[in-house]
């Protein structure tokens, strides 16, 4: 890109002279020191790095609404991770694992990382406290970078804390972290509670880290892990971020009316079972979902496959490489139920996208 200044001319996007990037499927752009205001496309995320699972988090919402950030030149970037490796389901945790294994993610150039021992099982109450109107915030500490963060959150009974539950167990703890409960801002009152965590994990694999997403890629890739110094038996499968690029049609249906039918395809991360420990923080939670619409042809016998426009292909996560749509929005003329349902069998990959930057 060129960069060019002069008279009349406004370098808007750290000195660059455009402010739209045009955004590949699995390309990432830093965004450069200043403070922005971001349009993204439907395929594109802000994300910022996070330096305790040294892994990139979209932020904000997933609209194409405008976004502020304020970049230090390193911190933020823009990805369209579409048909790309964004995080790994851990379903077997091993043993023996002295060190961590090398990470091997098969095709796609992705790269990842894995995070030994360390995982918070529990919180035993030490002191309940008293006077709680609300339930106060549980917060533990940081592991040693890289490394999975604890969360969870307490249950309050007749204003004492009763409980922790965990929600993220973390990964890569050295020793129990401390446990600090902090009031509610609206709770003036409550005081006293106090806790210590009991760590479990030792010897095994207790999160996977995907640090590169790679290139996209039509089917999911093999994730397999290489001992460094013993230990054997992890397991993962990837979770990824997928586009519907393409449709074809399966039950073809019956009874329906007018020139086309609008399809919404695309389902929630599908819920991970079998994990061998809870982090949904860096796992499906690292997923936005989106749904997808698509303009399908009809004929005299249902849906077709010739004509069909994908107006946008959403995110679909998931761990297989291809998956069903139904019928969910009639067409114009459409005034009841059709007689048969109609299926699509979707392609998906990764689609080309783009943003805009504007600095403030």
């Amino acid at each position: 890109m060129a960069i060019f200044g002069g008279q009349g001319v406004t370098l808007s996007l750290g000195g660059q002279a455009s402010n739209a990037i045009a955004l590949q499927a699995g390309e990432a752009w830093t965004i450069p020191a200043g403070v922005y205001q971001i349009q993204v496309g439907p395929y594109t995320t802000v994300q910022q790095y996070d330096p305790i699972t040294t892994i990139w988090r979209s932020v904000g919402d997933d609209s194409s609404a405008m976004k502020q950030i304020q970049s230090d030149g390193v911190n933020y970037r823009l990805a369209n991770q579409s048909g790309c490796v964004v995080a790994a389901a851990l379903t077997a945790a091993g043993s023996g694992y002295v060190t961590a294994p090398t990470v091997n993610i098969a095709t796609t150039g992705a790269k990842g990382i894995a995070i030994v021992g360390g995982a918070v099982s529990s919180v035993t109450v030490t002191l309940s406290g008293a006077n709680y109107v609300y339930p106060p915030e549980v917060v533990f500490a940081t592991p040693p970078s890289p490394g999975v963060q604890a969360t969870g959150y307490a249950t309050l009974t007749t204003g004492a804390v009763t409980s922790v539950t965990i929600t993220n167990q973390g990964a890569g703890y050295l020793t129990p972290p401390q446990v600090g409960f902090i009031n509610d801002p609206r709770d003036t009152t409550g005081q006293g509670a106090t806790g210590v965590s009991v760590l479990t994990g030792a010897g095994t694999v207790t999160a996977v880290l995907i640090t590169d997403h790679g290139n996209p890629t039509t089917s999911v890739p093999n994730i397999t892990f290489t001992p460094t110094n013993g230990g054997s038996g992890a397991a993962a499968t990837a979770l990824m971020n997928f586009a519907v690029t393409a449709y074809v049609a399966g039950t073809p249906g019956a009874g329906f009316a007018g020139a086309y039918e609008v399809i919404v395809a695309g389902t929630g991360m599908p819920a991970l079972s079998g994990n061998a420990y809870t982090n949904p923080n860096t796992q499906q939670s690292l997923i936005r979902t989106k749904p997808a619409t698509i303009i399908a042809a009809l004929s005299s016998t249902g849906f077709t496959a010739t004509g069909q426009i994908v107006m946008s292909g959403g995110v679909i996560g998931g761990t297989t490489s291809s998956t069903t749509a139904i019928l969910l929005i009639g067409g114009t003329g459409q005034t009841s139920a059709p007689t048969t349902a109609a299926t699509l069998t979707l392609s998906l990959g990764g689609v080309n996208d783009f943003a805009y930057a504007l600095r403030s």
